[in-house]
């Protein structure tokens, strides 16, 4: 059996996992634990959504899905996503510093995530 069959994911996948899960929860707890001073119902439903697309991640690893993890990937895909859109078309210039970390360290390995598991899920 190849590689890819044997184990849920690859050990490389563990990092975009790992990342997924503790920056989006370092930086969601961070502003629960630490409110802007106009802390209203936008940031808790950013911090409520964030921390659900890291227990539906958490989730999935748990119950070994691909799909389910291919499925967690693209949401937080598509929140990354919406987020540094909204960062520049609402001119938030003091967010816009983080948009490439955003890029770097969720999005790409996202991308990446979900192309392994789309391939893998083809191939069975």
């Amino acid at each position: 059996m190849s590689e890819t069959s044997d184990k849920f994911i690859p050990t490389w996948f563990w990092g975009i996992i790992v990342l997924q899960v503790l920056i989006v929860s370092f930086f969601a707890l961070s502003t629960l634990f630490n409110p802007p001073p106009d802390f209203n119902y936008t940031t808790m439903v950013y911090i409520t959504r964030n921390l659900t697309a890291v227990l539906a991640i958490i989730l999935a690893v748990w119950l070994r899905s691909r799909e389910a993890l291919f499925v967690a990937l693209a949401v937080r895909f598509v929140t990354d996503i919406v987020d540094a859109t909204t960062v520049y078309t609402m001119n938030a210039t003091y967010l816009k510093s983080a948009v490439p970390m955003v890029v770097a360290l969720l999005i790409i390995p996202a991308v990446i995530g979900m192309i392994y598991l789309w391939n893998n899920m083809k191939r069975s």
